[in-house]
This record gives C-alpha cells, sequence and structure tokens, in this order.
C-alpha cells in the first residue's frame, strides 16, 4: 500500500512541477506533433491487429504514460486558472 500512496504523491509531484513550470495556457494548448500522434496510432493499430514486439509495446506503453501526465498537467492548469479568476 505505502508504494502506491508513493507513486501518486510522485505523480502529483510531476503534475504540479509542470503546471507551474510554465503558463497555464501553455500547458492546456500543448499538443504532440502530427508525427507523433501518427506513430501512436500506428502502434495502437498494430497492437490490436498483429501484436507488438516487446520494444514496440515499451514504445507505446512510454507514450501512453507521457499522455496520462500531460492530462493531469492540463487538468491542474485549469485550476489554477479557475483559481486565478477567483482572485
Amino acid at each position: 500500500m505505502t508504494t502506491i500512496s508513493a507513486k501518486t504523491s510522485a505523480y502529483q509531484e510531476i503534475v504540479d512541477f509542470l503546471a507551474k513550470g510554465t503558463t497555464p495556457e501553455m500547458i492546456i494548448n500543448f499538443q504532440v506533433t502530427d508525427e507523433t500522434k501518427e506513430k501512436v496510432a500506428d502502434l495502437i493499430f498494430a497492437e490490436k491487429n498483429k501484436g507488438l514486439s516487446k520494444e514496440e509495446k515499451e514504445e507505446l506503453d512510454h507514450f501512453l504514460l507521457l499522455e496520462h501526465l500531460v492530462r493531469l498537467a492540463k487538468a491542474k492548469a485549469r485550476q489554477y486558472i479557475a483559481v486565478e479568476q477567483k482572485s
């Protein structure tokens, strides 16, 4: 149980850092390049249709983790904007 809690805490620290390290608006507007979007789409398609090599699976898992972190950062950035607007 402690490990899960520590991971959650580490995630939150990273998300807070990203949200504060630049403007919240920049984080909200961030998008990966079309090339990266296409690569991820190709990996997802391959995973569903023919399977992935170990390296491809690791690459897809890495992308999905980063996507999750970016989504959390965007949510936190929206919270910062809401607090600023109330001030």
